[in-house]
Protein backbone atom coordinates (compact mmCIF):
# COMPACT_ATOMS: atom_id res chain seq x y z
CA UNK A 1 0.00 0.00 0.00
CA UNK A 2 2.84 2.43 0.64
CA UNK A 3 4.36 1.15 -2.31
CA UNK A 4 1.25 2.47 -4.20
CA UNK A 5 1.14 6.30 -2.78
CA UNK A 6 4.96 6.56 -2.99
CA UNK A 7 4.21 5.84 -6.74
CA UNK A 8 1.53 8.17 -6.97
CA UNK A 9 2.98 10.97 -5.32
CA UNK A 10 5.68 10.47 -7.25
CA UNK A 11 3.71 10.75 -10.67
CA UNK A 12 1.73 13.49 -9.24
CA UNK A 13 4.92 15.28 -8.47
CA UNK A 14 6.57 14.99 -11.88
CA UNK A 15 3.51 15.55 -13.88
CA UNK A 16 3.39 18.93 -11.61
CA UNK A 17 7.33 19.78 -12.32
CA UNK A 18 6.03 19.04 -16.15
CA UNK A 19 3.46 21.54 -15.91
CA UNK A 20 5.68 24.10 -14.34
CA UNK A 21 8.40 23.78 -17.40
CA UNK A 22 6.00 23.93 -20.17
CA UNK A 23 4.19 27.29 -18.46
CA UNK A 24 7.74 28.52 -18.04
CA UNK A 25 8.78 27.76 -21.47
CA UNK A 26 5.65 29.69 -22.95
CA UNK A 27 6.09 32.82 -20.85
CA UNK A 28 9.88 32.61 -22.31
CA UNK A 29 8.95 32.90 -25.92
CA UNK A 30 5.95 35.36 -25.15
CA UNK A 31 8.43 37.35 -23.86
CA UNK A 32 11.01 36.57 -26.07
CA UNK A 33 8.44 37.25 -29.25
CA UNK A 34 7.45 40.50 -26.94
CA UNK A 35 11.01 41.94 -27.58
CA UNK A 36 11.75 40.77 -31.16
CA UNK A 37 8.40 43.08 -32.23
CA UNK A 38 9.45 45.79 -29.75
CA UNK A 39 13.13 46.05 -31.00
CA UNK A 40 11.95 45.71 -35.00
CA UNK A 41 9.57 48.92 -34.39
CA UNK A 42 12.00 50.86 -33.01
CA UNK A 43 14.63 52.74 -34.63
CA UNK A 44 17.22 52.57 -31.65
CA UNK A 45 17.28 48.64 -32.38
CA UNK A 46 20.66 47.86 -31.60
CA UNK A 47 21.46 50.26 -28.49
CA UNK A 48 18.43 50.45 -26.18
CA UNK A 49 18.88 46.94 -23.91
CA UNK A 50 15.90 48.35 -21.47
CA UNK A 51 11.85 48.57 -22.14
CA UNK A 52 9.81 50.06 -20.21
CA UNK A 53 5.73 49.25 -20.24
CA UNK A 54 3.40 52.51 -19.11
CA UNK A 55 -0.11 52.86 -19.02
CA UNK A 56 -0.91 56.62 -18.59
CA UNK A 57 -3.83 55.22 -15.95
CA UNK A 58 -1.56 53.70 -13.64
CA UNK A 59 -0.99 55.87 -10.57
CA UNK A 60 2.45 55.22 -10.98
CA UNK A 61 2.64 57.05 -14.59
CA UNK A 62 3.69 60.48 -12.86
CA UNK A 63 6.20 59.40 -11.43
CA UNK A 64 7.66 57.17 -14.33
CA UNK A 65 7.38 60.47 -16.18
CA UNK A 66 9.17 62.61 -14.06
CA UNK A 67 11.88 60.14 -13.71
CA UNK A 68 12.51 59.70 -17.37
CA UNK A 69 11.80 63.31 -18.01
CA UNK A 70 14.92 64.04 -15.54
CA UNK A 71 17.13 61.41 -15.77
CA UNK A 72 20.21 63.07 -17.91
CA UNK A 73 23.01 60.87 -17.52
CA UNK A 74 20.92 57.16 -17.01
CA UNK A 75 19.69 54.54 -19.28
CA UNK A 76 18.04 54.64 -22.38
CA UNK A 77 14.64 53.11 -22.61
CA UNK A 78 11.98 52.40 -25.37
CA UNK A 79 8.97 53.31 -23.36
CA UNK A 80 6.35 51.45 -25.02
CA UNK A 81 2.72 53.72 -23.27
CA UNK A 82 -0.45 52.87 -23.48
CA UNK A 83 -1.74 56.49 -23.91
CA UNK A 84 -3.85 58.55 -26.49
CA UNK A 85 -1.86 59.86 -29.21
CA UNK A 86 -1.74 63.04 -28.38
CA UNK A 87 0.28 62.51 -25.41
CA UNK A 88 2.46 59.64 -26.61
CA UNK A 89 3.64 62.42 -29.36
CA UNK A 90 4.02 65.13 -26.33
CA UNK A 91 6.06 62.59 -24.37
CA UNK A 92 8.04 61.84 -27.22
CA UNK A 93 9.24 65.26 -27.23
CA UNK A 94 9.47 65.79 -23.49
CA UNK A 95 11.54 62.45 -23.35
CA UNK A 96 14.54 63.16 -25.48
CA UNK A 97 17.02 60.47 -24.38
CA UNK A 98 14.25 58.24 -24.93
CA UNK A 99 11.75 56.14 -27.48
CA UNK A 100 8.45 55.78 -27.05
CA UNK A 101 6.21 53.24 -29.00
CA UNK A 102 2.72 52.89 -29.03
CA UNK A 103 1.32 50.12 -27.24
CA UNK A 104 -1.41 49.66 -29.58
CA UNK A 105 0.98 48.80 -32.36
CA UNK A 106 1.92 45.47 -30.79
CA UNK A 107 0.17 42.71 -31.10
CA UNK A 108 -0.16 41.75 -27.16
CA UNK A 109 0.60 44.50 -24.25
CA UNK A 110 -0.30 42.65 -20.93
CA UNK A 111 3.35 43.25 -19.77
CA UNK A 112 4.13 45.63 -17.28
CA UNK A 113 7.05 46.74 -15.76
CA UNK A 114 10.65 46.80 -17.20
CA UNK A 115 11.90 44.02 -19.42
CA UNK A 116 16.21 44.49 -19.20
CA UNK A 117 17.93 42.48 -21.86
CA UNK A 118 21.89 41.26 -21.78
CA UNK A 119 23.02 39.15 -24.46
CA UNK A 120 20.09 37.49 -25.62
CA UNK A 121 18.77 36.53 -21.82
CA UNK A 122 16.21 38.96 -20.14
CA UNK A 123 15.15 39.96 -16.66
CA UNK A 124 11.64 41.25 -15.36
CA UNK A 125 11.04 44.12 -12.64
CA UNK A 126 7.18 44.27 -11.74
CA UNK A 127 7.41 47.93 -10.58
CA UNK A 128 8.50 50.39 -13.61
CA UNK A 129 8.42 53.21 -10.87
CA UNK A 130 10.53 51.60 -8.45
CA UNK A 131 13.58 50.36 -10.85
CA UNK A 132 13.64 53.96 -12.37
CA UNK A 133 14.00 55.43 -9.41
CA UNK A 134 17.13 53.07 -8.31
CA UNK A 135 18.67 52.85 -11.01
CA UNK A 136 18.56 56.42 -11.46
CA UNK A 137 19.87 57.22 -8.10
Amino acid sequence: MSNLLFLCNLVWFLACVLLLFIHKRKERDEVTALIGEIKRLSSRQGSVTRILFADHKDPAFQKIDSLLSTSADGPEYIVVIDAPAWLIAAREKKWARHEAIDARMLASTSKSGVIVTRGGKYAVYDEAAAYLAYTSS
